[in-house]
């Protein structure tokens, strides 16, 4: 199999092996989406500005051959140079249900449509558990410090620290680090590591996106 995406590994690690979500997290989308901008910013697809908040350009709007790219290339023009958090919570943009036709035709998921809701809430069981499991003992390594961290490590590590889903869907038993050590060694990581400040400040337009987000969610509710 190819290189998965970062939006792709995203994807696996919010999905248990049955099929349903890792956790009952706050915009899980918003992630998804933020990694297919970063995916979309590593391929030379798009641009971004050079301000606090950053916004995004279309600077090569040839195919990829990825179809969750390319599908988003096909839409984003109608969005070209707003700004990236008004993309990630853009719902034109949600790259889930593609992500999840890539891996299933991948063989890694089926999608399952049973049930009264099927089709409105999809399961996405796990078919082949491999590529997951190469993924998280890439993940281990950079966070135990065996390997130097990739951008798509450091990008997916920050994206699941801003869930709040970092010490759920990496258990302590699986890493070695407690929740308290698992925030600091990202929070470093995301600090330290020579990923390219193109894509630290994708993840972190992301980022701030998913807090944003949240926090309006919060006031709304009290």
């Amino acid at each position: 199999m190819n290189t998965m995406l970062i939006c792709e590994e995203l994807f696996l690690l919010l999905t248990k092996d049955s099929g349903k979500p890792e956790s009952r997290m706050s915009f899980p989308v918003y992630g998804l989406t933020g990694a297919l901008l970063t995916d979309l910013l590593l391929t030379g697809r798009v641009c971004l500005t050079e301000e606090h908040r950053p916004h995004v350009y279309i600077v090569n709007p040839a195919p990829t051959g990825h179809p969750v790219l390319d599908r988003a290339l096909e839409i984003l023009p109608a969005k070209d140079g707003k700004s990236f958090s008004s993309l990630v919570s853009w719902s034109k943009l949600n790259p889930t249900h593609h992500i999840a036709e890539s891996l299933e035709a991948s063989g890694i998921i089926r999608i399952h449509t049973g049930g009264l809701f099927g089709s409105l809430s999809p399961t996405y069981p796990t078919l082949d558990p491999i590529p997951e499991q190469q993924l998280r003992e890439r993940i281990k390594g950079a966070l135990r410090g065996t390997q130097p961290p990739t951008g798509s490590d450091v990008a997916l590590l920050s994206i699941l620290q801003a869930l709040h889903v970092a010490p759920i869907v990496l258990p302590s038993q699986e890493t070695g680090l407690s929740r308290g050590e698992l925030k600091r060694t990202i929070k470093e990581m995301s600090a330290t590591s020579p990923v390219g400040r193109a894509v630290q400040r994708a993840v972190d337009a992301t980022t701030a996106a998913i807090i944003a987000a949240t926090s309006a969610a919060a006031v709304a509710t009290n």
